[in-house]
């Protein structure tokens, strides 16, 4: 697989794959989920339009990140069709986590 990123990365999954890849993830940590160690974190759908809709944008990047508090948090950032990362562009964060933002039971949690 090309190291290049296109407009078309990524690969749509079945929901069998994403629950065993969730629960894979969730059995890895060393501690449960909690605020600290979330396992999803939500955005609104207009915040992402927002950075795919940013003039040469192409996608997203989503970067781990650790808050003030000490709290796992993640960092969306559009990228260009050279794979660069729009830094002077919108950076979204702030997303809620799950925990306490969680969808009710469902086979991804």
């Amino acid at each position: 697989m090309p190291n290049v990123i296109t407009a078309n990365t990524g690969t749509f999954i079945s929901l069998t794959t994403a629950q065993t890849m969730s629960t894979a993830w969730i059995n890895a940590q060393s501690s449960a989920p909690s605020v600290a160690n979330p396992k999803a974190f939500g955005f609104g759908k207009n915040k992402i339009q927002d950075i795919l809709d940013q003039s040469g944008s192409i996608g997203v990047r989503i970067y781990n990140g650790i808050d003030g508090d000490g709290n796992k948090n993640v960092i969306v950032v559009a990228i260009d069709q050279y794979g660069d990362d729009m830094t002077t562009g919108l950076i979204l964060d702030l997303s809620m986590p799950c925990p306490n933002c969680c969808a009710p039971n469902n086979a991804l949690n």
